[in-house]
């Protein structure tokens, strides 16, 4: 996904708190995708080199392992933190953001726990040329996200942010009037940060995971792997931009009159119902 895709697309730290709506967009397929959580995980690991039979074995039963382990421990927290969002009002601040923001952190750091030791000890097992693959592989996604933002420099960085939004609202129901829209790009204009930081973020580490897999014989190899994977959790220097998207989604959703507040709040209910089913099914 390039970096002009989506407004929330860096954010690491709900990408697993939107799981379930990005899962369960849908009720009727909201438990058959869930089912086969595991396999998709697995299929997307595969995606970064040729890896052997066993190392393959290896993955399933991890990403196996995980689904237990999320459709017991996570999904209820999942409920929650939509839940919280459904019940967001026109009273809403940016404190109510940035504190779902932080839950949503933490459901990322308990998934970040769980794989980290699988991950580090299925490193141990990666060849040379394992290695030089998976380098190709981050090689060409970075230079895909660098060739997307270049083909949106046309666009100014409102406009690109105000599109987000508005795709987002979208999604969840809502058709946003031109006051809204308005509101979201004078406040993205407070934004001083360019958009290439995140790339270069993002590089930066991968190549620092690639040097790490090239020493894996390294006595020091799991306690560098394992911060290096922790690294994700750090509080990354954006500038003033995290700051700026709390007042943007906190100001939209307090501003949303009574008719997108059911239309928004009937999406969300879909959701948490389809999160239900999961929980009774996985009881």
């Amino acid at each position: 996904m390039g970096p002009k895709k989506n407004l929330l697309s860096y954010k690491k730290n709900l990408s697993l708190g939107f799981l379930a709506i990005s899962l369960l967009s849908c009720s009727a397929l909201g438990q058959w995708w869930y089912d086969r959580l595991d396999i998709y995980l697995a299929n997307y690991f595969f995606k970064y080199a040729d890896f052997s039979n066993e190392q393959k074995s290896y993955i399933r039963s991890v990403t196996k392992d995980y689904l237990e382990w999320n459709s017991t421990s996570e999904i209820p927290k999942y409920k929650n933190l939509i839940i919280k969002i459904r019940n967001l009002d026109a009273t809403t601040t940016t404190v109510d953001i940035r504190r779902i923001f932080e839950e949503g952190e933490s459901l990322f750091e308990a998934s970040n726990n769980f794989f980290t030791p699988q991950i580090v000890s299925f490193c141990k097992t990666l060849t040379e040329k394992q290695v030089e693959e998976i380098n190709l592989f981050f090689t060409k996604r970075i230079e895909g996200w660098r060739e997307s933002l270049e083909e949106s420099k046309d666009q100014s960085q409102e406009e690109s942010i105000t599109e987000s939004v508005q795709r987002l609202a979208k999604f969840l129901g809502v058709k946003l009037d031109d006051k809204q829209l308005k509101t979201i790009r004078d406040l993205a204009k407070e934004i001083k940060e360019e958009d290439t930081s995140s790339i270069e973020r993002q590089d930066t580490w991968n190549k620092g995971l690639i040097t790490i897999l090239r020493g894996k014989d390294s006595q020091d190899f799991n306690l560098l792997l394992t911060d290096h994977l922790n690294s994700l959790l750090d509080s990354e220097q954006r500038g003033n931009r995290e700051v700026v998207y709390h007042k943007i989604i906190a100001s939209t959703i307090a501003s949303l009159n009574e008719a997108q507040r059911k239309k928004y709040e009937r999406r969300l209910n879909v959701f948490v119902s389809s999160l239900d089913k999961i929980i009774k099914n996985h009881n």
